[in-house]
């Protein structure tokens, strides 16, 4: 060693070798100290992309708070974070996308059973390069997350058929017969009533091919037993003393989302639509008072022709007319709308729409869609939704006067006996949420128009003279104690309780409410009636349509007669084709299995109380590599 350090060279040899000792040592150090901050960095970056991952789960859930329910994936625009601390100020960015994600069985031994709707919230976030970050090349780090926040939700389309309270709007208990048939989820908040009777396939019951759940049990009438043959009954189960579901009162989410159609709420509005595909011709009718008028009126044996001599007495009023003007109405498809006034509607339906209304809702006609065929089910068609949501109720109506072509219309009524079956298709969900609030008949009904029909004399020409409104002449008119309409052993129609009155034989039997869809309601409301409610009985025959009662009864062996001065029969009828023994409408209602996996836009929800619409049930962080294209 001596001998080296006394060597110059030596000196220099080894002067180069610790200088090199010590540059290797200094990289190395570096490189400990590069590595030390790249991982402080990565972990920095990897903790809070994490808790921003999961506060953009929370952000999907407040989307879908607000949205209520989406037809097709939804991208949200991306966003920066910036967090900036002592040591580096980074960019986050972050970047959603929601999508429908199916169903989940609330009990998987139950057949077409309960069913809560699921949405996907698939999230990501990288760090974009910020101030004083060590990491050369792209801006962009090699942290990423992708997670995946699972909602459920539940509207009441998924209820074939729904029921707040199980009594029709006069208080008694409505049965299910042997003709009745449901497919789907049954939920009542009362007992429900079913009868041995009527025929069908069923041994005269009644059959429900999903789950029935009550609020209460289930009760034979008459007498309220509970003897009956359970599993011939219920093929999808049945749960007694089911938990209370609330009903609303009104669609919030409607009311907020919907596009408005039509002047704002004005009981004197209505609009009228005729929907084709994603446009319709609409028009707004407005209610005026006509002009008064007054009607000498004589014994229905001295009209027509009056002589002023036999006249018994004068009557006078004014009769509302309606204006028709046209009303824009496009670019309908998948979007939902508020009409804050009465709501005519029908037609055929292109892609998802939900119509909302604060009034009533009238269907003139079939509901259809696009893409299936009238009497088909709707299973395989993936485009075309229809939801109907009346703040108050929801009628099929009698016949109307089209404001279109003038022309007297029947659209709702149709023989029994072909296929598809007549009368009226509605491929909907439905929801009458209507709250009388302790006023029976002013809760929200599914029903149909002109429950009591009787004959009236029509427009007749007599030597070049044309005789309208005859019975106007023939009797005391507004009603008055004992006299005409009161006490009238022929049982004329009471004026304008028939939407298309005068009319000489009304259609007692009209086919039937072929229904695939939903219907909910705040109240049983009648589909098919007795021509004579003897557990309402009216024996004087006494009008008051506010109280159900008009007239005695429908059935054609107790109206029909000869017309004393016209020689012609006036009389009630089936319509051609259809059958029964009554007035209104056969079921035929089905359950759209699509509502397992889909909702019209921004239906009613059921809500949980002290819980979000949309629930939280899982949230995954998942491999990057996999991640939907569209937030990539």
């Amino acid at each position: 060693m001596k001998a080296i350090l006394k060597n110059p060279s030596g000196n220099v040899s080894i002067a180069m070798l610790l200088m090199v000792i010590s540059v290797m040592s200094g990289f190395t150090m570096a490189g400990l100290a590069y590595r030390d901050i790249m991982s402080f960095h990565y972990d920095y970056e990897s903790a809070q992309s994490l808790l921003l991952l999961r506060s953009e789960a929370y952000r999907g859930q407040a989307l879908m708070d607000q949205l209520r329910s989406i037809a097709v994936p939804i991208v949200t625009s991306e966003r920066n974070v910036e967090v900036t601390g002592t040591q580096a100020s980074k960019t986050f960015r972050i970047k959603s996308l929601l999508t429908p994600g199916g169903t989940e069985l609330v009990d998987e031994n139950i057949t077409q059973g309960d069913t809560r709707q699921i949405t996907n919230v698939h999230s990501r976030v990288y760090t974009h390069r910020g101030t004083r970050y060590a990491a050369a090349g792209s801006p962009r780090s090699v942290v990423q997350k992708y997670g995946v926040f699972t909602l459920e939700f539940e509207t009441f389309a998924k209820f074939m058929y729904f029921t707040d309270f199980d009594k029709d709007p006069n208080g008694f208990p409505i049965r299910h017969y042997g003709p009745d048939v449901f497919y789907g989820r049954v939920h009542s908040n009362e007992d429900i009533w079913i009868r041995q009777a009527g025929g069908g396939s069923n041994n005269n019951w009644p059959t429900f091919h999903g789950w029935v759940t009550t609020a209460g049990e289930i009760r034979v009438w008459p007498g309220g037993g509970h003897d009956f043959p359970e599993d011939d009954i219920f093929l999808g189960g049945l749960t007694e003393n089911y938990a209370y579901t609330n009903f609303p009162e009104e669609a919030t989410t409607l009311r907020r989302n919907g596009n408005q159609i039509g002047p704002n709420r004005d009981p004197k509005f209505i609009v009228y639509l005729n929907v084709n595909g994603s446009s319709a011709d609409a028009y707004l009718g407005e209610i005026i008072r006509g002009p008064a008028e007054q009607f000498t009126y004589y014994p229905p044996h001295k009209y027509p022709p009056g002589n002023e001599e036999d006249s018994i007495g004068v009557n006078y009023y004014s009769v509302p007319d309606t204006i028709w003007t046209p009303l824009g109405a496009n670019n309908l498809a998948n979007r939902s709308h508020m009409v804050p006034n009465r709501l005519w509607i029908k037609g055929t339906f292109d892609g998802y729409q939900t119509y909302g209304c604060e009034d009533t809702i009238f269907i003139l006609g079939d509901i259809l869609l696009r893409n299936t065929p009238r009497g088909d089910p709707p299973l395989t068609n993936k485009r075309d939704v229809v939801g109907l949501v009346a703040w108050k109720s929801i009628v099929v109506k009698y016949g109307y006067w089209d404001p279109a072509d003038t022309l007297r219309h029947h659209d709702a009524v149709g023989p029994g006996n072909t296929q598809p079956k007549g009368g009226v298709w509605i491929y909907a969900a439905m929801a009458a949420l209507g709250n009388g609030h302790g006023d029976t008949r002013r809760d929200g009904v599914f029903t149909f128009e002109y429950q009591h029909p009787h004959p009236s004399v029509p427009d007749v020409l007599i030597n070049g003279i044309l005789y309208t409104k005859i019975d106007l002449h023939r009797r005391p008119f507004p009603q008055r104690t004992n006299t005409g309409w009161s006490n009238n052993t022929t049982q004329i129609d009471y004026p304008w309780y028939n939407p298309l009155w005068p009319e000489r034989a009304p259609y007692l039997e009209r086919g039937y409410i072929n229904v695939y869809g939903s219907i909910s309601q705040r109240r049983r409301g009648f589909v098919h009636r007795n021509y004579y409610d003897q557990e309402y009985p009216n024996p004087t025959g006494i009008w008051d349509q506010t109280i159900d009662q008009c007239g005695g009864s429908s059935a054609p062996g107790a109206v029909s007669h000869v017309d004393p001065v016209l020689g012609i029969t006036l009389t009630t009828r089936d319509y051609p084709g259809a059958s029964g023994t009554g007035t209104g409408y056969q079921k035929n209602y089905h359950y759209d299995d699509r509502f397992y996996y889909t909702s019209p836009l921004d239906f009613p929800e059921v809500t949980r109380e002290e819980a979000k619409t949309f629930t939280g049930v899982k949230w995954e962080v998942r491999n990057p590599t996999y991640m939907p294209h569209a937030i990539k």
